[in-house]
């Protein structure tokens, strides 16, 4: 069977991220894939979460900065990078929308000491779908 391609427009993905509370995140180091869901925000294509600087996911973000999300039936690649506390003044944007989006995780780990912020910048999006019987992998790059 011949697949075809289409592309996947930004407006689409940004809207799977806006109307999805959480996205299962996959991080890979040391020849260990793990996953696990996350609750994030967006601001258009970048992603943001938060987490214990000290979780496994943190370790293999530092060793691999590559991660994969899942959200919905989009796969999106794309490179994480560390931001600092959730509370911190830098961090604004995050805290409040995290806060409207997630107040119970905002309330019970925002402001713990080994809290971070990390941010995830889109870079390759992927989607099956299915258009009169044929199948096509959108694909596009951002």
């Amino acid at each position: 069977m011949e697949i075809g391609t289409c592309e996947i427009t930004a407006e689409e993905v940004i809207h799977a991220l806006e109307t999805r509370k959480t996205h299962v995140l996959a991080t890979c180091a040391e020849n260990r894939v793990t996953i696990r869901p996350m609750s994030h925000i967006n601001d258009g294509l970048t992603v943001f979460f938060q987490t214990n600087r000290n979780s496994l996911k943190m370790s293999q973000i530092r060793a691999n900065p590559l991660v994969a999300l899942y959200v919905g039936t989009y796969e999106i690649e794309g490179a994480a990078s560390e931001l600092g506390r959730p509370l911190a003044d830098e961090n604004a944007f995050f805290a409040q929308e995290y806060r409207k989006r997630h107040p119970r995780a905002f309330e019970r780990y925002s402001s713990t000491e080994d809290e971070i912020v990390v941010r995830i910048t889109v870079k390759r999006v992927r989607q099956w779908r299915y258009i009169d019987g044929k199948a096509l992998l959108a694909d596009s790059t951002f």
